[in-house]
């Protein structure tokens, strides 16, 4: 059976997919830039008024612009990435069942993405590894990486972001090991700007490794 490769999207999904990342990238550095250049702004008002005003009264002054000064230095940057956690995780679900897809035009087997047990990007993996015989043994770093976040995300979906009070809870463990996420058990995550980038870049090389999968199956059923 002949395969468009280039038709059905395949030789270059991933380089695609990656292209997304880096725009997702860009949005998260010009997102976090504005909420900085506010709140150097909002900043540089407060001084000018404090220099207006006698010192006994800077305490209140101050106190006044204190919901301000947490909405753009915390609040608002915390919304922001917690709703990327969630939108990139789920754009790395949606292009691993797009992928699975492609790949039940072209693998010859009866067993379908749907026939598999669980959900999301686990049975994605199952499908990929198990049907189609992907090999993930040089993902040791990206594939737990992935889980981790999908912990994370699953908390700020369908806890509000709180972390469970189990301390052993495999969500508590990973914050416990990351270098930008932060919280303690029962508390809120925290999530620093640095995690996003951390994120993405991980996403990428993830995606440059299942390249060399694909196109090793493109070979193969080339040769």
């Amino acid at each position: 059976m002949d395969i468009d490769f280039f038709g059905n999207g395949l030789s270059t999904y991933c380089h695609t997919a990656k292209n997304e990342l880096w725009e997702f990238g860009q949005f998260h550095e010009e997102t976090e830039a504005s909420w900085k250049k506010k709140d150097e702004e909002l900043q540089s008002h407060i001084d000018g008024v404090l220099k207006k005003h006698p010192e006994k009264r800077h305490d209140d002054i101050i106190d006044n612009y204190s919901w301000d000064l947490h909405q753009n230095q915390y609040k608002y940057p915390n919304i922001h990435r917690e709703s990327l956690i969630i939108t990139i995780y789920n754009f790395l679900e949606a292009q691993l069942n797009d992928l699975c897809a492609i790949m039940e035009e072209c693998v010859p087997s009866t067993i379908k993405l749907k026939d598999l047990s669980g959900l999301g990007i686990e049975r994605a993996f199952l499908y990929l590894n198990k049907v189609a015989v992907f090999d993930f043994s040089a993902m040791g770093r990206e594939l737990p990486y992935i889980k981790g976040v999908n912990q994370v995300r699953n908390q700020i979906v369908h806890n509000a972001a709180r972390l469970p009070e189990a301390e052993n809870h495999k969500v508590n463990k990973f914050i416990s090991q990351a270098k930008n996420l932060s919280g303690s058990p029962g508390s809120q995550i925290s999530v620093s700007s640095g995690f996003i980038i951390e994120f993405i870049g991980v996403l990428s090389d993830f995606f440059e490794k299942l390249d060399t999968e694909v196109q090793r199956y493109i070979q193969s059923t080339n040769a």
